[in-house]
C-alpha cells in the first residue's frame, strides 16, 4: 500500500522548514545569520508544531524586531512583539 502524500498545507511547511535549514546550513559555512534567516527558520518550526514563531525566538530578537527591522510579523500567527518604552 503506497504512503498517502502529505496534505498541501503539511507539504508546503515541510518545504519551508527545509528552505529554512538550507539558509541555516548556508549561513554556518559564511560563519553568519540574519536575523532574517534565524525569523524564517523559527516561523517555520512554529508552523509544524502549531506555536507560535517567538516561542523559538529570544527576548533579545524580538526586541530587535520591534526595534530595527522591518520584518512581516503577523501577531496572530508570529506571536507578541515587546512594547519598546518611548523614554
Amino acid at each position: 500500500m503506497p504512503a498517502t502524500p502529505p496534505a498541501p498545507d503539511r507539504e508546503a511547511q515541510l518545504e519551508a522548514v527545509l528552505q529554512a535549514a538550507l539558509y541555516l546550513l548556508g549561513a554556518r559555512q559564511d560563519q553568519m545569520l540574519t536575523i532574517e534567516e534565524w525569523t524564517d527558520l523559527a516561523r517555520a518550526v512554529a508552523a509544524c508544531q502549531q506555536r507560535k514563531t517567538a516561542d523559538y525566538l529570544t527576548d533579545r530578537d524580538l526586541e530587535d524586531i520591534a526595534e530595527r527591522y522591518a520584518l512581516e510579523w503577523d501577531e496572530a500567527t508570529d506571536g507578541a512583539l515587546p512594547t519598546l518604552d518611548e523614554d
